[in-house]
C-alpha cells in the first residue's frame, strides 16, 4: 500500500514526489498518461523565476511564489543546475506610474522586498532602444532549464524509492479503509486498483476531469477549465542585446507580451493570450500573430521596428473559471469537507508554478497537519 499517490509528473508532480519521498521518507507512487514526465504545462513555459511581484497580499500564489523562489534558487544552487539571476524591469508609461508604484508596494507586502523604482528613462541608459519609461527593478527574479530541473527531481524521486507509473491514466477511485483505491488503465487498456492512504491530483490541464472521474463535483458548482493559448516569437537578431528580462505592466489574463531570455542569451517575446474554448491545443504558432506582438511590444522597445520576428513555440494555461468568473489564485483543496480526507485536488496551476515547484510539497504537509 503507498503512502501517497500524485497523479500527474509536471514540474508540481515531480516536487511533490521528491518532498514527500525523499524528504518525508512516504512511499510514493506517480502517476502520468505520457510516455515521458514533463510533457504538459511544464515543458512549454518561459523558464522564468518570478520573484513575487505581481500576486495580491494573502494569495497562495504570493505565498507560495515567494517560498518557492527562495527554495529554488537554493536547489539549483546546491545541485548545480542551469540557471542565471539576471533581475527584471517592468516598465510604465507616465499615464500608468500610479499603477507601477501600486505594484511596488505589492511586492513588498508580498515578501519580493528588495524591488526599487527607478525614474523615467533610467533602463534607457543601459539599453538605448527602450522607451524613456520609468521601472521596477526586481533582482531577485530569473531564468532556468525547466527540463534539467524537472530530470533532476524525478531522478532523485526514483533514487529515493518512488514508483513512476507512464502512460497511466487515473480511471476511478473509491475509499478503502484508511485511504483509497484507484483504478489506473495502461496503454493497453489493462487496468489495476492500487490501495493508497493520500492522493494529490496535480494533473494540470486534465485536473478537473480527474477530480470529476474521482466523484467530485467541481462541474456541478459550475467550475470550468478555459484554456488559454500563449505564443512565443524568437528576434534571432537580438541575441545578446539583452540581459535582463523586460515587462510591460500586466495584463487581466497574464503578464503582459513581455521579452524574455533563455541560457543562450536568445530573445524571445510573449506569451500572448489566446483562449481556446471548445478547440484542441494544437501549440502551432500562427505567424500573423507577429503583427499583434510587434505592436505590443513596440510600446516599450521601439527598437523592435528593426527586427525581424519568428515563429517560435507555444503553451497552453489552465484558467480556471467558475460562474464566468476567472479565479486567478491557486486552488488547492482537501476534500475532507466532501468526505474523503487525504486527498488534495489542485487547479490552476499557471504562472508563477513553476518558481513554486518545491513550496507545495511542505504546504500541503502543513495542510494535513503534517508539519513543513
Amino acid at each position: 500500500m503507498y503512502e501517497l499517490v500524485i497523479i500527474g509528473a509536471g514540474a508540481a508532480g515531480l516536487g511533490l514526489g521528491r518532498y514527500f519521498q525523499v524528504e518525508r521518507g512516504w512511499r510514493c507512487l506517480l502517476v502520468e498518461r505520457e510516455a515521458a514526465f514533463g510533457q504538459g504545462i511544464s515543458a512549454r513555459n518561459s523558464e522564468v523565476i518570478h520573484a513575487g511581484l505581481y500576486y495580491p497580499a494573502g494569495s497562495l500564489k504570493a505565498e507560495l511564489c515567494v517560498s518557492g523562489r527562495e527554495r529554488l534558487y537554493h536547489y539549483l544552487e546546491q545541485r548545480d543546475l542551469p540557471y542565471r539571476q539576471c533581475g527584471k524591469y517592468v516598465l510604465a508609461a507616465p499615464e500608468a506610474e500610479d499603477q507601477l508604484e501600486q505594484l511596488y508596494h505589492q511586492a513588498r507586502d508580498n515578501g519580493a522586498g528588495d524591488v526599487a523604482l527607478l525614474e523615467r528613462g533610467a533602463v534607457r541608459r543601459i539599453y538605448a532602444g527602450l522607451s524613456p519609461f520609468a521601472a521596477l527593478y526586481s533582482p531577485s527574479s530569473g531564468i532556468l532549464s525547466a527540463e534539467a530541473f524537472m530530470r533532476q527531481l524525478a531522478g532523485e524521486f526514483q533514487a529515493g524509492g518512488g514508483d513512476l507509473a507512464l502512460q497511466s491514466t487515473f480511471s476511478s477511485m473509491a475509499p478503502s479503509g484508511d485511504g483509497f483505491e484507484i483504478t489506473l488503465t495502461d496503454a493497453a487498456g489493462e487496468t489495476v486498483a492500487v490501495p493508497t492512504e493520500r492522493v494529490i491530483n496535480s494533473a494540470g490541464l486534465g485536473a478537473l476531469d480527474v477530480a470529476g472521474a474521482a466523484g467530485f463535483d467541481y462541474a456541478d458548482r459550475g467550475y470550468r477549465l478555459r484554456l488559454c493559448k500563449g505564443s512565443y516569437f524568437r528576434v534571432p537578431g537580438a541575441r545578446g542585446a539583452f540581459e535582463h528580462l523586460i515587462y510591460p505592466l500586466p495584463s487581466d489574463h497574464g503578464l503582459g507580451i513581455h521579452l524574455r531570455l533563455d541560457l543562450l542569451d536568445e530573445v524571445r517575446l510573449g506569451p500572448d493570450a489566446e483562449y481556446l474554448d471548445g478547440e484542441e491545443p494544437d501549440f502551432i504558432v500562427d505567424p500573423q500573430r507577429a503583427a499583434d506582438f510587434r505592436t505590443a511590444v513596440a510600446l516599450y522597445w521601439p527598437g523592435i521596428a528593426a527586427h525581424t520576428l519568428e515563429p517560435d513555440w507555444a503553451g497552453v494555461r489552465p484558467h480556471i473559471y467558475r460562474a464566468g468568473e476567472y479565479l486567478s489564485d491557486f486552488l488547492i483543496r482537501d476534500e475532507a469537507e466532501a468526505g474523503s480526507p487525504g486527498w488534495v485536488n489542485m487547479f490552476g496551476i499557471d504562472s508563477p508554478g513553476l518558481t513554486a515547484t518545491l513550496a507545495f510539497g511542505p504546504w500541503i504537509a502543513g495542510l494535513w497537519g503534517e508539519g513543513q
